[in-house]
């Protein structure tokens, strides 16, 4: 069973002193292909590295093999490498999962990361982590503790219906967010905590964390 993991994309990297940040949580490590280029570079060894090892180079596969990484190549096509590590960690019981270089400077894998994200976060508990944000996907209302003036931004994907916020400076009153109708981007922590509730379907949250 693998209670935590941090799953390494091969998108844009963090800084290094939030990459450290969760390496401090003694988690399972996993290195999705592309990935291990940049791992080898910042003298990280995973636990596995896994995904269809179209991108890793040689050089740095066999780095990895010879330090006894599990290696563990998909070849089917019909889901993503990003994919693969989560049914990976499905599979292990995984409950918690950090997710870093899931945004790409290719727009187009970047939303089908959050797409890959919404698909198993019923499933597990999955963030994802940029140098300013941490994103994540609720289903149900929830509250959390923040710092006054940051940034919360909330997103239908694609509805989420009867929203209704607290400790925001724009608060929302039973309205749906809806993704091409309506948004709640940019809005601004007020209080110590905020709650966020609706009656249905799906959000995708983004706030600060104040790591960087």
């Amino acid at each position: 069973m693998i209670k935590r993991s941090v799953i390494f994309l091969n998108g844009v990297i963090c800084k290094s002193k939030i990459i450290n940040y969760y390496l401090s949580k003694k988690s399972f490590l996993v290195c999705v292909d592309g990935a291990g280029n940049y791992l080898k570079r910042l003298n990280i060894i995973p636990d596995i590295v896994i995904g269809d090892l179209d991108s890793i180079t040689a050089t740095n596969l066999n780095y990895f093999k010879k330090r006894r990484v599990e290696i563990l190549r998909i070849t089917e096509q019909e889901t993503t490498d990003f994919e693969k590590s989560l049914m990976y960690l499905k599979a292990h019981n995984c409950s918690d999962v950090t997710v870093i270089g899931a945004m790409s400077n290719r727009t187009d894998h970047t939303l089908n990361n959050f797409s890959v994200m919404k698909r198993y976060s019923d499933k597990m508990n999955i963030k994802m982590v940029d140098d300013k944000f941490e994103v994540s996907f609720v289903t149900k209302s929830i509250n959390f503790k923040t710092v006054p003036g940051e940034t919360v931004s909330f997103i239908g994907f694609p509805v989420a219906r009867g929203v209704t916020t607290s400790g925001l400076e724009f608060p929302l009153n039973n309205e749906d967010l809806e993704f091409g109708i309506k948004e709640g981007t940019l809005n601004r922590a007020t209080s110590r905590k905020i709650a966020i509730n609706f009656t249905s379907g799906d959000l995708l949250i983004f706030k600060e964390h104040h790591l960087s």
